[in-house]
Formats: structure tokens, C-alpha cells, sequence
């Protein structure tokens, strides 16, 4: 059983079917698959809820916990130098996509389509590790950036969600962030007292989901600020690694759900539109991130030695994949069906970009070592 779950986690198996499913579905029977997404079928929520506000829970915080992992003395940003290029690249490939979007939506497309500058702002984790998987070796550096990259450009992502996509019903209410600032604080002491399981953490977490969800901003992120205090020093009996053992079947599993309540499109409603996004994400991400990346290294602050001009490339290639959080942000950019499903199938066809990186790394690449 154990060496099923990672064979299904190495290859993303459950969330490459879920979309494949949600496309047929939506495509064959778009009333029934409807019904499924919004059908109050638990305790009067419906399964889109359950899984993008609740599931994606753990998947942030699993990615967070990869993240401390590299953020320790012995990871690959256990410095503030180290940590700088992998920040400034994640920048450039957040404004990029913005610049591009207005860019060419000047020139092809139209005022109605303006709300969806954001969309190429973020970079889908799962898929991008998966197509970054078939290229780099499991440790190789290129990974730990492309972590980097994909939580920085989400972060920023959902915060442009709350920020320039405020729910005119559901306006966000940032007094109740100090429950968030009190599950941090809760947490902190937790690991004054070496708690010595991670089952303690429940409590701030759910403290801090419950002050992201009333405050109107998207919950999914609740995680990330509880993660960091949970202790990893003993290695593989520490708190932080069994909690880490504990999710990855979760998080594998649940990712059939979140590819089939996400990934749902008409395909029939491609339009000008879709390309905008399209262009504007994989362009934008590819462009910016070696920019700035480039520029950042002229100041003398570099990545790791062994992310050249190849890797770069490729992991910026990568990075233009946009599901999870583009999907989000195509979901509540605009009100008229035809346009949100143009603009979800533009965040659709960037994994396109994936494929080709990991055709050319292959085919072109295949003598380069890795």
C-alpha cells in the first residue's frame, strides 16, 4: 500500500485523472457535474467548499513543510543571500504575467477582459513538481526554487485576491486577523514547551483557518503561519516529520478531488480571452523570472551553483503552469460564464508549457546532466 501512495505522489496520478475526468464530465454532462460541484451534499456545504477551502489546508501546509525543511541549517535557503534570487525571481514572475496581460490585451482584446490581469500571477505547485519530477533528480536545487517560486507567487496571489477581488457581500474584515495573530502566538508557545507531537498544533490551526475564513479571506493558506513552529530538530521522529508522513497520503489522494471540482471547463468557450491568459502566464512567468533572476545575480546574489541557464529555463518554463490559484482568482474575475470559462481553459492550456520543458529536457537536453 505504502509503495502505491508514492508511486501515485511521485507522478500526481489522482490529480492528472481528476482533470482529465472534469473535463469529460463538464463537456459530456455539464448539468450533472453542476450539481455535483454545488449540491449541499455535507452538513449544508457543497464539495467545491469543502475542497478548496478545507482540503487545500493541508496542501499548503504540506508545501510549507518543504519549505522549512530548506529554510534549516542544512537546507538549500538557510541564508538570507541564498534566499534572495529565489524571492526576487518569484517577483519578476508575478509582475511579468501583470505587464503582458495589459500588454496584450490592449492590443487583442477588449475592457470586458481587464479583470483578469491576475490570473497568471500564480504558479499551480502540484502540476509544476510534477512536470519538474520528469526533468531534475528528487534533491536537485531546481526543485527547492521552484517550491520557492510556486508558494511566493501564491501567497501574493491570494493576497491580490483579497485585496483587488474583494466580495462586495463578503468585504473583508481584518479585525479578525488577530485570531490568526493569536493561533502564531499560541503556536510559538507550544514550541516553548517542546511539544513533542504535532497533534497539539490542531488548535492554532484551526484558530488561524477560522480568522482567515471570517475575515473573508481565502482560508487555504492557514497552515503556513503554524508550520514553521512545529519542531523538526530530531529528524525523523520529530513532530514536523510525522506530520509530514501523515499528509502525503491525504494531500495525494485529495488531489483527484481538487483537479475534478477545478479543472471542469467548457471547451466550446475558448476565445480571444483564453489566449490573453495563456500568453500572459507562460510568457510572463518565462520572461520574468530569468530577468530578474539575471539581474538580481549582477548584484552578486546568485542561485545555487548548480541552477545554470538551462535549469533556469526549464524551471521557468515549468513555473507558467497556473491551476490552483489561477482557477481561483478566473472564478471570481468575472460574473458571465462565457469569460470565466475562456479565462479557467487559458490556466488549462498553460500545462502545455510543462510538457514542453520536459520535451526538451528529453529530447534537445537529454545529453545534459542534471
Amino acid at each position: 500500500m505504502q509503495k502505491a501512495l508514492l508511486f501515485l505522489e511521485k507522478w500526481s496520478l489522482p490529480l492528472i485523472l481528476g482533470i482529465f475526468i472534469a473535463l469529460i464530465w463538464a463537456n459530456w454532462e455539464s448539468e450533472s457535474y453542476q450539481h455535483f460541484l454545488h449540491a449541499k451534499w455535507f452538513f449544508g456545504t457543497d464539495i467545491h467548499f469543502l475542497v478548496n477551502d478545507v482540503f487545500l489546508v493541508l496542501f499548503f501546509g504540506q508545501v510549507m513543510i518543504e519549505i522549512v525543511h530548506e529554510l534549516s541549517p542544512n537546507g538549500a535557503l538557510n541564508s538570507i543571500k541564498k534566499a534572495i534570487p529565489n524571492l526576487v525571481g518569484a517577483i519578476g514572475g508575478v509582475l511579468l504575467p501583470i505587464v503582458l496581460f495589459f500588454t496584450f490585451n490592449s492590443i487583442w482584446g477588449q475592457a470586458s477582459f481587464d479583470n483578469g490581469w491576475a490570473i497568471g500571477t500564480a504558479t499551480d505547485i502540484a502540476v509544476a513538481l510534477l512536470f519538474a519530477r520528469f526533468i531534475f533528480p528528487k534533491k536537485h536545487p531546481a526543485i527547492t526554487f521552484l517550491l520557492f517560486l510556486a508558494v511566493i507567487d501564491d501567497l501574493i496571489g491570494l493576497g491580490i485576491i483579497a485585496v483587488f477581488y474583494p466580495d462586495a457581500q463578503k468585504p473583508v474584515m481584518p479585525e479578525y486577523l488577530f485570531l490568526v495573530f493569536g493561533a502564531v502566538l499560541l503556536s510559538l508557545l507550544l514550541r516553548k514547551l517542546n511539544t513533542k507531537t504535532y497533534m497539539p498544533y490542531a488548535v492554532p490551526a484551526g484558530l488561524s483557518w477560522f480568522g482567515m475564513f471570517m475575515a473573508n479571506l481565502h482560508p487555504s493558506l492557514a497552515l503556513i503561519w503554524i508550520v514553521p513552529f512545529i519542531s523538526g530538530d530530531k529528524g525523523e521522529k520529530s513532530p514536523l516529520h510525522k506530520l509530514e508522513h501523515h499528509l502525503k497520503p491525504i494531500v495525494t489522494i485529495g488531489l483527484f478531488f481538487f483537479g475534478l471540482t477545478n479543472a471542469g471547463v467548457a471547451f466550446g468557450n475558448i476565445s480571444t480571452l483564453t489566449w490573453i491568459i495563456l500568453a500572459s502566464l507562460v510568457l510572463g512567468k518565462f520572461i520574468g523570472i530569468i530577468s530578474f533572476v539575471k539581474v538580481c545575480g549582477l548584484f552578486g546574489y546568485k542561485l545555487n551553483s548548480k541552477i545554470g541557464l538551462t535549469e533556469l529555463i526549464l524551471i521557468s518554463m515549468v513555473s507558467g503552469v497556473g491551476l490552483t490559484v489561477s482557477l481561483f482568482i478566473a472564478d471570481i474575475a468575472y460574473v458571465e460564464t462565457v469569460l470565466k470559462d475562456a479565462a479557467k481553459m487559458g490556466a488549462l492550456l498553460s500545462l502545455l508549457g510543462g510538457a514542453i520543458a520536459v520535451l526538451a529536457a528529453k529530447t534537445v537536453l537529454r545529453k545534459h546532466k542534471f
